[in-house]
């Protein structure tokens, strides 16, 4: 009687995080379909078969003083992920993003001789550089979301392959689709503007009241507007409804489906982070907002080395988005700038375009494919 097939261990730690790794579990389960998984996630993962070791709702933090408040479920959770990643019934470890958390678990449990491929590793050409001579060390394989990433990670060694950003196999049913806020309860006649405030509830302390607050001035100029608020994640309504409280703007709050209700939005204010690239590869010239803690801003300013913050102005490779961030993001600044975007229907226009011509920048092969082949390669013997 042969043993059980071996595991893989999948770690993630936010929304985006785990968009990306479900689909690599569906591409897994298709090469490998007897082979379990375990790992870090929440329920869309667990939906794909995926057992939770734990969910990551407690250690999705963002900045050096967050982490410290939560630095005691960090470490437990850290510790709990390298025990389970290192017994023997585990065929390889793989890591999608969350990169402070899974540099640890990653190191550790390469020690182990267990295979660890890392998906969407962090941004080191953005900041601590030096850290890619440690990732081709504890890695047997990387995927990379963004073209210029893999020169960069070669030099130093790293086995990498950019097949293209797994935000286009997400976004390709709703590329060409036709607005419909309608469906939404958006009324007609409307034009659209969204706030997104973040994927963390740190961001949306931050962001949102500041958002509210621009909205109050936009509505008071562009009384045509409507606003809507998608969620990152069910959990965040209450926090958001909590930020409305006093209001009387004309907001919907809207839960599923996000990237048709971005089809209809002229414009948007979004935090800076994968939201602003989504709505981007839909055409949705975004204002890029960032606030946080002063000590984490003062140390983010030393170690990045680049010019800019915001997704579609890096893979552009200049800043053709605005951007506000810290002591500029303000309800004021944040009014302005929008307001530009709706009185401007030519620069709304040629943003837009500007926008859609990163989906050939960004296009490829398929990096879920691309993630599982490499796990094949590197631990395939174990699931054979």
């Amino acid at each position: 009687m042969s043993p059980p097939a071996k595991i893989l261990f999948l770690v993630c730690g936010e929304p985006s995080g785990e968009t990306y790794a479900v689909r690599v579990a569906q591409a897994f389960r298709k090469r490998y379909p007897g082979v379990p998984m375990e790992g870090i996630g929440s329920s869309r993962l667990a939906g794909e078969g995926v057992r939770l070791l734990l969910d990551y709702g407690e250690i999705s933090v963002v900045g050096m003083t967050e982490v410290v408040r939560h630095l005691p479920a960090i470490v437990r959770a850290l510790r709990a992920a390298v025990r389970r990643a290192t017994r023997p019934d585990v065929g390889a470890l793989l890591l999608v993003d969350f990169p402070d958390f899974n540099y640890r678990v990653g190191k550790k449990v390469n020690k182990r001789g267990i295979p660890v491929i890392y998906y969407i590793p962090p941004q080191l050409w953005a900041w601590r550089a030096g850290r890619a001579e440690e990732l081709a060390r504890f890695t047997r394989g990387v995927v990379v979301p963004f073209p210029f990433e893999e020169p960069i990670l070669r030099e130093k060694g790293v086995n990498v392959r950019f097949a293209g950003h797994p935000l286009l196999d997400e976004l390709r049913p709703y590329l060409e689709a036709s607005a419909d806020p309608g469906r939404f309860g958006i009324p007609a006649g409307k034009r659209l503007v969204g706030l997104l405030p973040g994927s963390r509830p740190g961001e949306i302390r931050r962001h949102f009241p500041v958002m509210v607050e621009a909205a109050q001035r936009i509505a008071d100029r562009f009384p045509d507007v409507h606003f809507a608020v998608p969620l990152a994640a069910p959990g965040f309504r209450d926090a958001i409804r909590a930020g409305l409280t006093g209001c009387k703007l004309p907001l919907t709050i809207v839960e599923n489906e996000r990237f048709l209700l971005f089809r209809g939005m002229t414009a948007a204010l979004s935090a800076s982070g994968t939201a602003t690239l989504e709505l981007a590869l839909l055409g949705v010239p975004a204002v890029i907002v960032y606030r946080t803690s002063s000590l984490t801003y003062r140390i983010g300013r030393r170690l990045s080395s680049v010019s800019c913050i915001g997704l579609p102005n890096i893979v552009a490779g200049r800043k053709f988005l605005p951007e506000l961030i810290q002591d500029e993001c303000r309800p004021e600044t944040m009014a302005d700038e929008i307001g530009g975007l709706l009185t401007d229907g030519r620069r709304r226009k040629e943003l837009g375009e500007q926008c859609r011509a990163l989906r050939g920048v960004l296009a490829g092969t398929g990096p879920s494919e691309a993630v599982v082949e490499m796990l094949a390669q590197e631990a395939g013997e174990a699931w054979e």
